[in-house]
């Protein structure tokens, strides 16, 4: 518990005000670029479910800034209550570590993040929150305690890596969009890529390179392992599941921006890593993440 909670402090403290603009410039308004072609050119009084909606949601609070109605869901209580009600309901719904990580953050960290988030959005968002319906739901349940056909558009940041069953996620997916065009949006972090192995000294490769873990630690010696369970499936593994369920409009590599094209980690793909590492094929080892695009029908 306590390595846990100095690494994420340390993690924070490094990264705090940066998240605030990525989570803005890099996640929302590239997803906002992405779904104009399938006709979401206004969010304005669209259903939305940020699946997996994180401990600051913002792109909850983005989407109801654009005047969505939002459900945001997540495995841990996330609601922005006064602290000592939120301390007691986090320790009830996931246990005291998570609740002292949160309220640590929250005390620490959250004020520099959110006025990040705010300053580069140019509005007020903090109080959305009050707008947001906030569900407590293991993401990677089979199923949501949500009715089906409920939203226009169900949106996934960075979870779906951790889903143990994809098949069965995709299935809950269509269930809970409406018919007739409802769009899923979602972002995977490619477990083979050089961050894709979740360990915080490699966040930002190119930029902050880990002077102490080797690259791509968790594809050779694993002697950094990290306490995320990740499923580890390739990009046509998690194509074919969604594809059982849903008409797949986008499926294509992303970079830590959010951009296609571009790779991750080039220059650490040395001769000698890249010996060890055949099995894996460059592209995979060196794209960040995927990014998904779906429609039911």
């Amino acid at each position: 518990m306590f390595r846990e909670i100095r690494e994420l402090i340390s993690y924070h403290k490094k990264y705090g005000r940066r998240f605030g603009e990525h989570d803005c410039k890099n996640v929302f308004e590239k997803f906002r670029k992405d779904i104009i072609p399938v006709g979401f050119e206004n969010l304005k009084g669209k259903r939305i479910l940020d699946l997996g909606c994180g401990q600051r949601f913002p792109f909850a609070l983005q989407c109801v800034g654009a005047g969505a109605n939002v459900t945001a869901l997540d495995l841990d209580y996330v609601k922005p209550d006064i602290l000592p009600l939120a301390f007691l309901r986090t320790v009830k719904y996931n246990g005291l570590k998570r609740a002292c990580k949160s309220l640590l953050r929250r005390l620490l960290f959250d004020g520099t993040y959110y006025d990040s988030l705010e300053s580069v959005a140019g509005k007020p968002l903090r109080d959305c929150c009050f707008r947001i319906n906030f569900i407590v739901a293991d993401p990677h349940a089979e199923s949501y305690p949500l009715p089906s056909n409920s939203f226009d558009l169900i949106a996934s940041n960075a979870v779906i890596e951790h889903v143990d069953n994809v098949f069965r996620f995709a299935a809950e997916i269509c269930r809970l969009l409406r018919r007739g065009g409802g769009i899923f949006y979602g972002t995977i972090h490619n477990f083979y890529s050089l961050s894709g192995g979740h360990n915080l000294e490699w966040a930002f490769p190119d930029e902050q390179p880990s002077q102490k873990v080797s690259p791509w630690d968790h594809l050779r010696d694993n002697r950094f392992p990290i306490w995320a369970p990740l499923n580890k499936l390739l990009p046509e593994e998690y194509q074919n599941a969604f594809s059982e369920h849903l008409d797949i409009l986008l499926f294509e590599g992303r970079d830590i921006n959010h951009d296609p094209g571009g790779l991750e980690g080039k220059s650490f793909l040395t001769p000698e890593i890249a010996a060890e590492l055949t099995a894996y094929p460059q592209e995979l080892l060196l794209n960040r993440s995927w990014c998904i695009v779906a429609q039911k029908n």
